[in-house]
């Protein structure tokens, strides 16, 4: 065997084994939603792909290679639809993209359908130290151009989303986005060799490299709603799968070595190997740990623990004196004009007293501003310490198509079009149902503020992540971006004639669900609230 055949077969049983850990772990943990098993059916592919590959670099003959090349597309082509529509449904636009992710399967159909056959690969034959490498058939050129656009529409709807995310999400976007890219790059490595460019599959090592992105953005970022336990966790567990790789793969180089050198099988150096491998074993994971710890953590798993502990106290103080100083500040604007407003009649009132027509105006100045302060402070007592939710199972469509019906006439003299979306297949959430009609009215009613002269209103509902994933979207005329990471806080908003308090009540509600909400704009093209909760 060549020194490409062996780097070729060695970094693709690494691939293997580390894709279908990942695939399994994913499973395991937390199968039910249809991301999480797109997202393990991806691996497997991947997996599949590496294994027949690593077979087809040391066939020994023609016929062997012929067969596993083909084998080994069927791993491969399925890789891009799969991963399009993991990409799709990990950014909630399942509803949106679905002809999109249907003509994709029906090109990977097809193409399968050839795996058997010359038509995709027509033969093999010696390449760039490759004894028996593949020569194409008419339709991997297909292929190809499905594989590419694959990648790169689905890089790009990642992209989009990243910019306009914010918090945990907009890490795990991200942390997929460096995964995958370079993942994908590596594995197109393997098609200049197949187009007799001369350029071998050095970047195959690559395609394990999302493994590590996973695995860190499922440590740090809770991807696919997994939470894990640090120690003998998945990283660790990949990390030592590469070490053992790693160690076959040493010892079958040296016995290769011996081989040429000397000309003879060694039984009795594969056992020494082995023996050495084993009590090596043991220290040397503990070292790949503690390093793992510094280079990623930068600290101990101990000083990991008390930093976190330490971290999450300042946190709460910190929001804590921000939120009172937030609320003050805005109180102290909410409540100035109607003060102002009293006073000056105040001020009258030596000397207009005996004058009816005054009396009368002072009365009603009174009563609308005392009123106005006595609202706002309400409210802020309603954010400041809002009631513990009653929590009953719950059916979002019923509770969505009640509040638009009360909502209905409102719309109608907007001119708002409404659109519904039901996808959550009669998912029920566990939720206060006054409390989550009281945010269903508020994120309506600012999407229809939002449209003076008349638009578009969509409502969609999907079971994404063990989630129910409701969002609001409206084209109307956007929030300005430098508001847009702060419209959740007391007294911010883009109304003349608003508070700011209706989307802190919406957060503060939707936390205490367990549940969580983001906001993405465009100024003048619309917004899209989008609202998670536990199913």
């Amino acid at each position: 065997m060549t020194g490409i055949q062996i780097y070729a077969a060695v970094t693709q049983v690494i691939n293997a084994i580390v894709s279908f850990s990942l695939g399994t772990y994913v499973l395991f943990k937390n199968p039910r939603p249809i991301t999480n098993r797109l997202f393990a059916a991806f691996a497997y592919f991947a997996g599949l792909w590496g294994a027949t590959y690593a077979m087809w670099v040391i066939s020994k003959d023609m016929e062997r290679a012929l067969f596993w090349n083909r084998a080994l597309m069927v791993g491969c082509v399925p890789i891009p639809s799969v991963f399009l529509h993991f990409v799709i449904s990990f950014l909630g636009q399942n509803s949106k993209k679905r002809g999109i992710v249907f003509s994709s399967y029906i090109v990977s159909g097809l193409i399968l359908i050839a795996v058997p056959t010359p038509f995709l690969v027509a033969s093999v034959s010696p390449k760039a130290g490759f004894p028996y490498w593949a020569n194409p058939g008419p339709l991997f050129s297909l292929y190809f151009v499905h594989f590419t656009l694959c990648l790169f529409y689905s890089q790009y709807l990642m992209y989009q989303q990243f910019r306009n995310s914010t918090g945990n999400r907009r890490n795990q976007i991200k942390y997929v986005l460096l995964g995958t890219f370079p993942a994908f790059v590596g594995g197109a490595t393997n098609f200049p060799l197949w187009y007799n460019i001369p350029i071998p599959p050095i970047g195959n090592i690559l395609v394990a490299a999302y493994v590590g992105m996973f695995a860190y953005a499922i440590l740090q970022h809770h991807l696919m709603d997994i939470d894990i336990v640090l120690r003998k966790s998945l990283i660790y567990s990949l990390l030592i799968t590469f070490l053992t790789a790693g160690y076959f793969g040493l010892i079958y180089l040296v016995e290769r070595l011996f081989q040429s050198a000397f000309g003879y099988r060694s039984l009795w150096l594969s056992l020494v190997a082995f023996a050495l491998m084993a009590l090596a074993f043991q220290p040397t994971k503990g070292l790949i740990q503690r390093f793992v710890d510094r280079l990623v953590f930068h600290a101990s798993q101990e000083q990991i623990a008390r930093r976190m502990e330490r971290l999450e106290e300042e946190s709460r103080h910190t929001e804590k004196f921000r939120a009172v100083a937030t609320m003050a500040a805005g109180m102290a604007h909410e409540i100035k004009n109607p003060l102002t407003a009293i006073h000056t009649f105040a001020e009258f009132v030596p000397e207009k007293h005996a004058d009816p027509e005054f009396a009368r105006k002072l009365h009603e100045v009174l009563t609308v501003e005392t009123k106005r302060i006595q609202r706002i402070v309400q409210e802020v007592l309603d954010f400041a310490k809002p009631k513990t939710p009653r929590i009953q199972s719950l059916d979002l469509k019923s509770l969505l198509e009640s509040t638009l019906d009360l909502l209905s006439g409102d719309l109608l003299r907007k001119k708002i079009h409404c659109q519904i979306d039901y996808q959550h297949n009669g998912a029920h959430i566990r939720a206060d149902s006054d409390q989550l009609r009281q945010v269903l009215i508020n994120l309506i009613q600012n999407a229809t503020d939002a449209m003076p002269n008349g638009g578009k209103l969509t409502i969609a509902t999907q079971a994404v992540n063990s989630h129910l994933e409701l969002t609001v979207s409206d084209t109307g005329h956007g929030i300005p971006a430098k508001l847009l990471s702060q419209i959740f806080d007391p007294f911010v908003t883009t109304k003349s004639d608003g508070n700011g308090l209706g989307l802190a009540m919406v957060h503060s509600i939707i936390r205490a669900h367990g549940g969580t909400i983001q906001a993405t704009s465009q100024p003048s093209h619309g917004t899209t609230f989008t609202v998670n909760l536990p199913l």
